[in-house]
């Protein structure tokens, strides 16, 4: 699952104690027609098909997904599922959104990237759940306190957590130690040294191992690079601050002296092909082509899947040399359910998400088949969980850290925003930013532009 997705004692630590009347405090009727309360509970049911749209592909991961879903039907057996696989994880939030808003849509959605719930929420695309969660008496100290910062905007929960994902470094512990490496990298300035350390290059000069690839490729945004000094895309006042906070001129600094080392050319062609194969046994770190990679706890469970031999371990990703404080911490979010305002079944709708988000055999299931972290403490904590690992328990450690975080930050117009860094980011490795500074000022600029237009991506 990207979220995978994206992700989960150490674990118990996920459920802090949260009151639901203090979570929901100030909480309004939510627009698109999800202002009327939920019919009461009924012991008598008609029979009724719920289309669910995913974006579960990987077949291991889809069929995992659909076994798990054996125990609904039994719980509700009135309710037939049927399940709709999307390929395209990116593109899935834009499709629901264009779906409903011309009539129709899935009964329910499960997506694995949380940045459009802001949209969700403010153009009412989805439900708000509230008044399912104080009808049935479903406290929100149910999930882990992390994931209930993106599921909800402006005091309108529209979507639940059916598990969770963290970011980490995976490392190769055999090429560490061939090439005299003691342990993971700490420090921004270890890990570019170390990936010049372990690179390997062809007669031709081309790249046949790379130590760690520092573009936008997989699981990498330049989010991450810049989370390494601390920066964050709004200021208090919500405006984008990328051009004055140094977080992300750093970032950019130290990706584009890597890249140079490995020559634009070269590490793009590289790349290309590595960003091909992430998906199956061929993955560049499964075959050792790379030594380090960025990734999601579910890689954890697609090594063990793809019966790769490879010796590794996991550590937080790096972060600046004067930013120690921050070593642990790492990017988190999650696949989230929701149920669009078109639908006709919405209290059907709704005992699937909260089977989705609290059953814990359900849970458990799914995270033992993919890898990901649980959201709630009955599952994490359930003795039928069996993926916890040393290489694991990195993921679960950085879930609790408190300076862990989700990102990009959730708007009304969704993240649309994040691609125009992302392209800035693509001409200024290829050497086509004159002047960096002045550069990110017109990223802001146009971020503000987008988000003061309520732009949509």
């Amino acid at each position: 699952m990207r979220s995978m997705s994206l992700s989960r004692a150490t674990l118990a630590a996920l459920a802090v104690a949260v009151v639901l009347a203090a979570v929901l405090a100030g909480c309004g009727g939510s627009s698109g027609g999800s202002g009327t309360a939920p019919n009461p509970t009924s012991t008598s049911h008609a029979p009724v098909t719920l289309t669910v749209w995913h974006c579960w592909t990987v077949p291991a991961e889809k069929k995992g997904f659909a076994d798990a879903l054996a125990g609904f039907h039994t719980q509700y057996p009135w309710i037939t599922l049927k399940l709709v696989s999307f390929p395209d994880s990116n593109t899935f939030d834009q499709q629901v959104i264009k779906a409903v808003q011309a009539g129709g849509g899935p009964d329910v959605m499960l997506s694995f990237l949380p940045d459009f719930v802001g949209q969700y929420a403010h153009d009412g695309v989805l439900l708000d759940l509230n008044p399912y969660l104080r009808r049935d008496h479903l406290s929100t100290g149910t999930f882990a306190p992390a994931s209930l910062t993106y599921t909800q905007y402006e005091g309108k929960r529209v979507a639940l957590p059916v598990l969770a994902d963290a970011y980490a470094l995976y490392y190769n512990k055999a090429m560490f130690a061939k090439a005299g490496i003691a342990g993971p990298p700490k420090t921004m300035s270890e890990l570019m040294a170390d990936a010049k350390k372990l690179t390997v290059r062809n007669p031709d000069g081309s790249i046949k191992v790379a130590g760690f690839v520092p573009l936008w490729a997989r699981e990498l945004t330049l989010d991450d690079l810049a989370a390494a000094w601390g920066g964050t895309y709004f200021d208090a006042q919500g405006k984008p601050q990328l051009a004055t906070e140094p977080a992300w001129a750093s970032a950019l600094q130290w990706q584009k002296q890597l890249v140079d080392w490995y020559g634009y050319d070269d590490i793009l062609k590289f790349s290309s092909s590595y960003i091909t194969q992430e998906w199956n046994a061929n993955n560049y770190f499964d075959t050792g082509k790379v030594a380090m990679d960025f990734d999601g706890e579910w890689r954890t469970a697609m090594l063990k899947e793809n019966g790769s031999r490879v010796d590794y371990a996991t550590a937080p990703f790096p972060v600046a040399d004067d930013q120690p404080q921050l070593y642990g911490s790492g990017r988190v979010s999650g696949t989230i359910a929701g149920i669009p305002r078109t639908t006709r079944h919405p209290d059907d709708a709704w005992l699937l998400v909260n089977y989705l988000s609290t059953d814990t055999g359900f849970l458990v299931s799914l995270a033992n088949g993919l890898g990901n972290v649980p959201t709630t403490t009955a599952a994490a904590t359930s003795p039928d969980l069996k993926i916890m690992t040393p290489q694991f328990k990195t993921f679960i450690d950085i879930w609790n850290n408190p300076d862990s975080k989700d990102s990009p930050p959730i708007t009304a117009s969704g993240s649309g925003y994040a691609s125009l860094l992302t392209t800035f980011d693509q001409k200024w490795v290829a050497g086509k930013v004159p002047d960096l500074q002045a550069g990110l000022q017109q990223v802001d600029q146009q971020i503000t532009n987008q988000l003061s237009l309520g732009q949509a991506p």
